[in-house]
């Protein structure tokens, strides 16, 4: 493994500098992280640390661009090396969260039907539009609750439960022939007074 490029001693004004445009772009840097729609959202924080990283390593030539300039910058870096992590591949099975081997039920068809719905899953949410797909990995992918999408996105709540029921329906279209739905969709608590 190659070793990293050592980054630059910077002076105590451009360490100040980069605190500072650190403070004003990195919540909305972490939002744009976050609705790219290849990335994960647990990945948005490292992301955004390797664009303050590389903006460290070039200060030179990012010091002395205007606000707008500095902010396309920082998001062309998270946008790169969130790309850079889609084309990584995958290090966990699809079959991960089998029965052990050893348990009542070992059956190698339904490991080799369950892996082969996971995928197809996955291809009909990689096929939905993008904030769709954003809605439905956040969700499922990431455990966030409903509320918590609707704020990190900006949507009201029941858009965010609109765009769910519709990726439910997408994946019952896509996939239902390979898996067996419950009609049953969650409903969020509301919280007791």
């Amino acid at each position: 493994m190659a070793p990293s490029t050592p980054r630059p001693e910077l002076t105590r004004r451009q360490r100040r500098q980069v605190a500072d445009l650190f403070r004003q772009e990195a919540h909305d840097l972490h939002r744009y992280a976050c609705s790219l729609p290849w990335a994960r959202a647990c990945d948005a924080p490292d992301l955004v640390q390797k664009a303050f990283e590389a903006v460290c390593r070039a200060w030179d030539d990012v010091g002395p661009l205007s606000p707008g300039q500095r902010r396309k910058w920082l998001r062309q870096a998270v946008r790169y090396r969130s790309i850079d992590l889609c084309r990584r591949p995958a290090v966990s099975p699809l079959t991960d969260d089998l029965p052990h081997p050893h348990s009542p039920c070992d059956d190698v068809g339904d490991r080799v039907a369950f892996a082969l719905a996971l995928e197809a899953c996955w291809r009909v949410i990689e096929s939905m539009p993008p904030t769709r797909r954003t809605v439905a990995c956040l969700l499922w992918r990431e455990s966030w609750t409903t509320q918590q999408v609707a704020e990190h996105l900006g949507l009201a709540p029941s858009t965010v439960r609109g765009h769910l029921r519709e990726a439910r329906g997408q994946i019952k279209a896509g996939v239902g022939h390979l898996v067996s739905f419950t009609d049953d969709e969650e409903e969020e608590e509301e919280p007791s007074p």
